[in-house]
């Protein structure tokens, strides 16, 4: 009983330590985890809702790179469009607002 404690102690300790670290995702992996297809990240980018945070070369073409706050981005999209039936524009609005509070 004591090792499982132990253990659970280091495993929060680490997962609060990987808190800091800036963690990228590819555009597939990045849409894989937001549960949502290229295309509607594609057509988000187009509306200005969610950027990449770096854009590399890899294999001599650009590759976009997403952040944990890009994740967390596209949740807050997702609830809006998908539980709440925000259109677009009303989500950019939003999204505009929930940044200004946060500056």
């Amino acid at each position: 009983m004591a090792r499982r404690s132990s253990t659970t102690i280091s495993t929060s300790t680490h997962r609060r330590a990987d808190r800091g670290k800036v963690v990228l995702m590819s555009r597939s992996v990045f849409c894989s985890i937001g549960g949502i297809s290229e295309g509607e990240l594609a057509s988000w980018e187009r509306e200005d809702l969610i950027a990449p945070v770096r854009v590399e070369r890899l294999r001599g073409r650009p590759e976009a790179l997403y952040d944990r706050e890009a994740l967390r981005r596209v949740r807050v999209i997702r609830t809006l469009g998908e539980e709440l039936e925000v259109n677009i524009p009303g989500i950019g609005v939003i999204l505009h607002l929930l940044d200004q509070m946060g500056r």
